[in-house]
């Protein structure tokens, strides 16, 4: 017992207690992220000037001021979840060096109910996390698509003045063309695709068309998605909104069967695709928010070199892993010193 009094007493108990939380959150919040870099694939351009990388931003939606639970955690809430977002983004960026970042969309919560005012402090935060986090020696080109958290559509009604205030805070055209790759935005909350009157070929790769898209498409066939395909003809579609991350082939020109692959931890690999073949691809992103309630979080990483696509997710920490680690430290703590001090009292 003088043993464990001695110990309850001394410095070094306390000295203990202190490094070791300090290495802890030291791991938690820094290391743990660099190190789980060493679990992505490298997607290499075999000649850097037909090549384009892409890295592909999901449903980030940013927490807003009013649907929170527990409104006074709501400040600890943002601070944490933007906090993530905005490193685990960082390391991506980093990662991959794109020629472009598409964001597809949700990027804010609650956009589709908020005031004008809280609508650009979101926008501000966007900035904040994405734009303000790059660092490149190059262009970097960005492509942005609104969800129905933006714009409405799910919960609330699409209305002009939505639509609008959108397209002005991230204003461009619909269609972008970068190296030999055509991007066109697709919106399915609003029934819409950009006036196209050139003819092409599905078969032709010298231009490689990609359509992009909030909401699923092939994943959620209707005369809309049927009128995108036969008007654009994309080679693959790069799409959101689930959550989760999946592949699904089909034939251009039938329709009639999918092919479905989700992808996880357990089975991501690099896949490897030609286009311009009998077949079309659309490939769904995660989200890259553990606000949405999984463990599933990550980025897409896309090469398309001439007509030959690569692509993987780079999977994110799991932040609700870490914060459980921090409870558990806590528990840890609190019966240790529970202990000591009633071996202390004997």
């Amino acid at each position: 017992m003088r043993n464990f009094r001695r110990l309850f007493k001394s410095r070094n108990y306390t000295y203990f207690w202190i490094i070791f939380t300090l290495i802890f959150i030291l791991y938690n919040e820094v290391l743990s992220y660099y190190f789980n870099t060493g679990n992505w694939y490298h997607l290499k351009c075999k000649n850097p000037k037909d090549c384009s990388k892409i890295l592909l931003v999901a449903d980030p939606q940013i927490i807003g001021n009013t649907k929170e639970v527990i409104h006074f955690l709501t400040p600890i809430n943002i601070f944490d979840s933007d906090r993530y977002v905005k490193k685990t983004y960082f390391y991506a960026f980093d990662f991959v060096e794109p020629d472009i970042v598409i964001f597809l969309g949700d990027l804010m919560d609650e956009a589709h109910i908020a005031t004008d005012q809280e609508f650009y402090e979101y926008v501000g935060r966007i900035f904040n996390i994405f734009l303000k986090n790059e660092k490149s020696s190059k262009y970097v080109g960005h492509i942005w698509l609104p969800g129905d958290n933006d714009i409405g559509g799910e919960d609330t009604w699409v209305t002009p003045s939505k639509l609008k205030r959108f397209e002005r805070a991230f204003s461009q055209p619909d269609i972008i063309s970068l190296n030999n790759v055509t991007y066109f935005k697709i919106n399915r909350l609003t029934s819409t695709i950009p006036a196209y009157n050139n003819a092409r070929e599905f078969y032709d790769t010298s231009q490689i068309f990609v359509g992009l898209s909030h909401v699923p498409l092939l994943f959620k066939p209707s005369i809309f998605v049927d009128k995108v395909i036969s008007k654009m003809l994309p080679h693959v579609l790069f799409t959101a909104h689930e959550h989760k991350s999946m592949i699904i082939t089909t034939d251009a020109l039938l329709r009639r069967e999918f092919q479905i692959v989700p992808i996880t931890q357990d089975n991501n690999q690099i896949f490897e695709y030609s286009l311009g073949t009998t077949d079309m691809y659309e490939i769904l992103i995660p989200t890259c928010s553990y606000r949405m309630g999984t463990t599933k979080i990550g980025f897409g990483y896309a090469v398309i070199e001439k007509n030959e696509l690569r692509f993987t997710v780079l999977w994110s920490p799991s932040r609700f892993h870490q914060l459980a680690s921090y409870l558990i430290l806590l528990c840890i703590f609190v019966l240790s010193h529970i202990f000591i001090k009633c071996c202390y009292c004997i």
